[in-house]
């Protein structure tokens, strides 16, 4: 009888490790995250990094990964996630920090880095630092960005990273206008990921995380800047420590998130591992009858919703860039006193808002396209694999 018992929980066990890739219905409101952490055994003492094994085993599965060693993947995250897209930010004495939305959010964000692998998709290296956002940051005139830190590059308090050149891949950034910068639902601003590598090349990196007063600080895009972009005051909020492990939150003047000291230990490992091969045919096999669940009715209606509001806001952006040459080109002819010279100013800017109407409209056909593809995939089956572009 014990053995049985002690099958039908390992069965259990390893049925909550699927992945699931469904598209969020971002017109119905979000379920409420229930509190599926449990008071710590010792709220800030003797926790190393078994503790987050074991946290994060509910939410994804724990992949054997070279040279990484044991990475998380986190599942139910929905069509084109990327982390850092499901919150906001708070100006904080920490900088700028990220406020998730996701229940393990408070682990996956403030330690560790996230990683990419073409065949398994987003993954999680973990780390013992804590920080209020381990992300780089790129700005411009009409658009700010930021994208997950690359694992393998370790941040010593008092030093700093390893290296100064980051090579950040297009797809990995955030970008939304500046003006929707503060939204606290920044998963429906952020703009489709076509768009990015045009805005990559018109706007400046930075990383910018520093340690002040014993903490890791990441000050990222100027506050009076986000100012200006918004037209709106930006609200310094003090960070108070949970006292247990649970989602983050904004209180008040606080936001208050649970950050407990934790140690390195390289004897522990997670409970359930797999090995890298099976997690990228787990990731990529539509039929696998363990690791995916049925997808919620009206998925095709969902989907279809989510596309029209990466259409409109991927319009938004492209005119928003045309009115900020159209601007400029109108303060420098408002300094010319000769009508030749204000000629040849109309002259270079019709030249410039062309060539980026042309490349607006390779955007277009490249979403378009990606549309598609995510539509067909629900009409074909009943389960569904993520979709991320390369």
């Amino acid at each position: 009888m014990k053995k049985i018992l002690g099958f039908l929980i390992l069965v259990i066990l390893m049925s909550a490790g699927c992945i699931v890739y469904v598209p969020y219905d971002e017109s119905q409101p979000r379920p409420p995250q229930e509190n599926a952490y449990q008071a710590d055994r010792s709220p800030y003492g003797d926790l190393d990094t078994s503790y987050f094994y074991d946290q994060l085993q509910p939410y994804g599965i724990w992949v054997s990964n070279s040279p990484f060693g044991y990475v998380w993947i986190p599942r139910d995250v929905g069509y084109k996630w990327r982390p850092y897209s499901r919150g906001h930010w708070a100006w904080t004495d920490y900088g700028w920090t990220w406020v998730s939305l996701e229940r393990w959010g408070w682990i996956a964000y403030h330690y560790g880095r996230w990683g990419w692998d073409r065949r398994m998709g987003w993954f999680w290296v973990p780390d013992v630092v804590w920080g209020p956002a381990w992300v780089a940051w790129r700005w411009g005139d009409t658009h700010i960005g930021w994208a997950p830190l690359p694992p393998g590059v370790d941040f010593h308090p008092g030093r700093g990273f390893d290296r100064r050149d980051w090579d950040i891949p297009g797809h990995h950034w955030n970008f939304v206008r500046g003006r929707d910068f503060l939204d606290r639902s920044l998963d429906r601003r952020i703009l489709p990921v076509e768009r990015n590598v045009n805005i990559v090349n018109l706007t400046v990196l930075n990383v910018n995380v520093n340690v002040r007063d014993n903490r890791v600080v990441n000050d990222g895009v100027d506050v009076d800047q986000v100012r200006r972009w918004t037209n709106r005051t930006v609200d310094k909020y003090a960070l108070k420590e949970a006292p247990q492990a649970g989602g983050e939150r904004v209180e008040g003047n606080d936001v208050i998130i649970y950050k407990p000291k934790v140690s390195r230990n390289e004897a522990s490992k997670p409970k359930q591992v797999i090995d890298q091969e099976r997690a990228a045919e787990q990731v990529d096999n539509e039929q696998g009858v363990s690791i995916f669940r049925r997808v919620p009715r009206g998925e095709s209606a969902a989907l279809r919703r989510a596309h029209e509001q990466e259409t409109k806001l991927m319009q938004e952006s492209q005119d928003s860039e045309i009115n900020e040459i159209q601007r400029k080109a109108d303060d420098e002819k408002a300094k010319i006193q000769t009508p030749d010279e204000k000629k040849k100013v109309d002259g270079r800017v019709k030249s410039k808002i062309l060539e980026l109407k042309k490349r607006h409209e390779e955007e277009k056909a490249e979403m378009t396209e990606r549309q598609k593809t995510e539509e067909a995939k629900t009409k074909k089956a009943p389960v569904k694999k993520k979709i991320d572009k390369n």
